[in-house]
């Protein structure tokens, strides 16, 4: 990931002093130098981390921002990347270059395979194939089509469909069209750089418990958009098929473990599942049709769990209309409070939770403001009283203010006429700790449905992000959901790999 050129020219264009950037990324001068002529290529994260700082999304980062408004782009013949499959297979795509194209062309080669060991397909949306030499053989749906050089064959592509080659060679023009992405469906550059960053991460592993057509499907979009390299299922696969047949797209992605159905059904599967993720299978634990305390309860037993010993919470990651930067709010859905026994050290749980995932999304130090409904501490409010212990407390890379309320916390202007103009967090909080679980639930409702905002949850405490879904949320939801979950577990693994060689 060469990003050199593109940086030099945003941070010429934004009028930002080069120091800055390397003192927001960390770096020393050798390392900027090193990545400004291209002789580094940044991590995952230090791109969020750019594009957090730059207020710009990782595709200008990664092909510029003219490149990204281009409404025609040529891909020269050197400048295709090849990719072999299965020692039969060879393809190179023809517009890599075009960013949010709703097409994907290929140019394929195939070579003879072993009848009966054919690469058998399924995705949602059409596919086109151009024959421009040899002889192909494709079955869609059992049906046999047998194409010679000039033939073509449109087909819907969520029909299981393969492809083998009766000649020494075949080479064929394909285009797949997906239908509209969710990086398409997706209105900010903060969340367009959630997906984009989640798309560079490789190889990664969900475990979905008990899976349903809903969990199913948004599973089969994290594979479809690159984010999931491969799921495990695990439940009563006989009752899957029968239930969700038309839903089981990516066969050659899934891991089905198996298990019989009975009254200990869920109990068990929230078990095996959780059993997975401790082995290192999956590094995402997703709850499909069963309820929230069975999976929970597995993830927490004292014995054969994945707690941490931290409390586990809830954070839903914004992107509100008018505020440029995304804006997490915890915890409107697990903790029915922030203090448990009027303590103010049983809120720092989850505060650092709200820190960590803030840290993996490309906040470098978040500002982490404990919301009340006066900014004035009182003992007729006690959470105040706790709040403003919380907030003379030291905490490692972030800065933390409380009580303050929802306009202190968010908008500049409102600090400037209150006159508290010196607080760090005042008007820039990135991080909003709610008191209890109504107010959570009353701004994460209100931003959702009144405002339109977008938004992704990710439940932290355990060794591995928990994806909790609801039946309600929205498709862009669960996706977004799935990728900032990427994005934390590819936090985590980097620092156990830090601390590894430490």
């Amino acid at each position: 990931m060469k990003i050199g050129g593109n940086l030099q020219a945003l941070v010429q264009a934004k009028g930002v002093p080069p120091e800055s950037v390397r003192e927001a990324l960390g770096w020393d001068q050798e390392t900027l130098d090193r990545v400004l002529s291209d002789r580094l290529s940044p991590g995952i994260s230090e791109l969020l981390r750019l594009a957090t700082f730059l207020g710009v999304g990782i595709s200008e980062l990664l092909g510029g921002a003219e490149q990204s408004g281009k409404k025609a782009v040529k891909t020269g013949a050197n400048e295709r990347v090849g990719v072999d499959r299965k020692n039969f297979l060879h393809y190179e795509s023809l517009a890599s270059a075009f960013a949010g194209r709703h097409l994907e062309p290929f140019v394929v080669e195939l070579y003879p395979g072993a009848q009966g060991n054919e690469d058998v397909s399924r995705h949602p949306g059409e596919e086109f194939l151009f024959l421009l030499s040899g002889k192909l053989q494709v079955t869609v749906d059992g049906e046999e089509f047998r194409l010679e050089a000039g033939d073509s064959l449109y087909f819907d592509s969520q029909l299981p469909h393969s492809l083998i080659s009766l000649s020494e060679r075949s080479r064929l023009v394909a285009v797949i069209y997906k239908g509209t992405s969710m990086l398409q469906l997706t209105k900010g550059h903060g969340m367009k750089s959630v997906i984009e960053a989640a798309r560079l991460i490789r190889g990664l592993s969900l475990v979905l418990v008990c899976p349903d057509s809903t969990s199913l499907r948004a599973v089969n979009q994290g594979i479809e958009e690159g984010i999931l390299d491969k799921a495990y299922l695990v439940g009563n696969r006989a009752r899957l098929e029968e239930n969700c047949g038309r839903d089981l797209l990516f066969p050659e992605r899934y891991r089905f473990v198996d298990l019989k159905p009975g009254e200990e059904h869920e109990r068990e599967a929230a078990r095996v599942g959780v059993d997975l993720v401790r082995s290192g299978a999956g590094e995402m634990l997703m709850k499909g049709g069963l309820n929230t305390a069975v999976i929970v309860k597995a993830a927490l037993a004292r014995e054969g769990g994945i707690g941490t010993g931290r409390r586990l919470s809830n954070v839903s990651i914004f992107e509100l209309p008018g505020v440029e930067r995304l804006v997490f709010l915890t915890d409107p859905a697990i903790n029915p409070e922030l203090f448990a026994h009027d303590e103010a050290a049983s809120g720092v749980d989850i505060i650092e939770n709200a820190i960590e995932v803030a840290r993996a999304l490309g906040v470098e130090r978040p500002k982490v403001a404990l919301l009340e409904a006066n900014e004035v501490p009182s003992e007729k409010i006690p959470t105040t009283l706790l709040e403003q212990a919380l907030s003379k407390r030291e905490w490692e890379g972030a800065d933390v203010s409380g009580p303050l309320s929802y306009d202190l916390a968010l908008y500049p202007e409102a600090v400037a006429k209150k006159g508290m103009a010196g607080n760090p967090v005042a008007g820039r909080a990135d991080i909003l700790v709610v008191p209890h679980i109504s107010g959570g639930n009353f701004l994460y409702k209100s931003w959702v449905f009144t405002m339109g905002a977008e938004v992704a949850n990710v439940v932290l405490g355990a060794r591995v992000p928990i994806i909790l879904t609801s039946r309600s949320d929205s498709d862009l939801t669960k996706f977004l959901t799935i990728c900032a979950s990427a994005l934390y577990s590819h936090f985590l693994r980097g620092r156990q790999e830090a601390g590894a060689r430490g």
